[in-house]
C-alpha cells in the first residue's frame, strides 16, 4: 500500500509539474529570438527549452519526491488518499502512453514509406559521409531518412536538374543534419505532446535548416550552389509529404533561405562561429551547487507539498 501511495503522489507531481512547465514553455519561448546567436545554438535552444518540461519534471520527480516520500512519509497502512492524486496517476500514465503511442506510429509510419521510396534504389557513389541511395524519380528531391542509420535519399529528378557542385553542396547540408541527429530530436518531439508546441518546433525546424546550411558552406561559390539548388529543387512539385522521422533539402521558408545564402559573409560567420553558449555554463553551476546545499531542505519542502497533495 506504502509503495502503491508513493507511485500515485509520484506520477501526480510529475503530471502537474509537466503541464505547468510546458505552458510557460509555451509562452516564453518567443523571447529567444532576441538572442544574438548562430543559428546552430539557436537551434539548440529551442530543442532543449522544447524538452525542457519532460526532463526536468522526470528528474525533479526522481530527485525530491520519490526520495522525500521514502524518507520522511510514516509508513502507515490506515492513511488514507484522496481521489485527486489517484485521477491525477490516471493522467499520468495516459500521457506517457500517448507518448509512447506517437512514437511508434510516427516510426511505423516513416519506415513504411522509406521502404516504398527504397524500392529499386541503388548505391549511390556521392562523396558523402554516409550512405546514399539513388531513388526513384517519384521519391522526394533529397531526404535524410532512419535514425539509428541514417540515410540519404536522391531522386532521379534531382540528379538530373543539379550540376556536380550544386548536388556535392546539397549532400553536405543533409550530412549537417544527420550529425546534428535531427531525426531523433523529431521523435523525441513526439514523445512530448502538449498543446501549442507546434510553433516552437516550426521554429527549431527552420533554425535547423539555417545551421545546416552553415555548416555546409564554407564559401561564397559553396552559398551560390546552395542557393541554386534550394530554388531547382523548390520547383519540383512533391508525389507525397515527407512523414514525421525525416529531414527534406526542400523544407522551411525557401525564400528566407536563399535571401541568406546570397549575402553570406565569410567574415561574420567567422564570428560566428566564436559565439558560443559559454554564458549559460555559470548559472547552470550555480544552481547545481544550490541544489547541493539545500538539498535537506528542498526534501523537507517537497514532503509538505505532496502532503497537501494527498489530502
Amino acid at each position: 500500500m506504502f509503495a502503491l501511495r508513493g507511485i500515485a503522489v509520484s506520477l501526480a507531481f510529475f503530471v502537474l509539474l509537466y503541464c505547468l512547465l510546458s505552458a510557460l514553455v509555451a509562452v516564453a519561448w518567443r523571447t529567444l529570438h532576441v538572442l544574438r546567436v548562430r543559428e546552430k545554438s539557436l537551434a539548440d535552444l529551442f530543442f532543449a527549452l522544447r524538452v525542457f518540461p519532460l526532463v526536468a519534471s522526470v528528474v525533479i520527480t526522481f530527485a525530491f519526491v520519490v526520495p522525500s516520500f521514502d524518507l520522511l512519509e510514516p509508513r502507515a497502512i490506515d492513511e488514507g488518499m484522496g481521489s485527486t492524486p489517484l485521477a491525477l496517476g490516471i493522467c499520468a500514465l495516459l500521457l506517457i502512453a500517448c507518448g509512447c503511442f506517437r512514437v511508434i506510429t510516427a516510426q511505423t509510419k516513416t519506415s513504411r514509406v522509406v521502404a516504398r521510396w527504397l524500392e529499386g534504389a541503388r548505391p549511390m557513389d556521392a562523396g558523402a559521409q554516409t550512405v546514399t541511395f539513388r531513388s526513384r524519380r517519384e521519391a522526394p528531391p533529397l531526404t535524410l531518412v532512419g535514425v539509428r542509420k541514417p540515410r540519404v535519399l536522391v531522386s532521379e529528378s534531382t540528379v538530373a536538374l543539379l550540376s556536380d557542385d550544386e548536388l556535392h553542396i546539397a549532400l553536405k547540408h543533409e550530412l549537417a543534419h544527420m550529425q546534428s541527429r535531427d531525426n531523433l530530436k523529431k521523435l523525441v518531439f513526439r514523445f512530448c505532446p502538449f498543446p501549442g508546441m507546434a510553433k516552437l518546433e516550426s521554429a527549431w525546424s527552420q533554425a535547423a535548416e539555417l545551421a545546416a546550411d552553415d555548416a555546409a558552406v564554407s564559401k561564397l561559390d559553396d552559398a551560390v550552389d546552395l542557393a541554386a539548388a534550394l530554388v531547382k529543387l523548390s520547383r519540383l512539385v512533391p508525389v507525397e509529404a515527407a512523414p514525421v522521422c525525416t529531414v527534406g533539402f526542400v523544407t522551411g521558408s525557401i525564400s528566407a533561405r536563399v535571401t541568406r545564402l546570397l549575402a553570406w559573409d565569410e567574415t561574420g560567420k567567422a564570428n560566428q562561429r566564436r559565439n558560443g553558449l559559454w554564458y549559460v555554463i555559470p548559472p547552470v553551476l550555480v544552481t547545481l551547487l544550490c541544489v547541493c546545499a539545500t538539498y535537506g531542505p528542498a526534501l523537507a519542502l517537497t514532503h509538505e507539498v505532496t502532503e497537501w497533495l494527498v489530502r
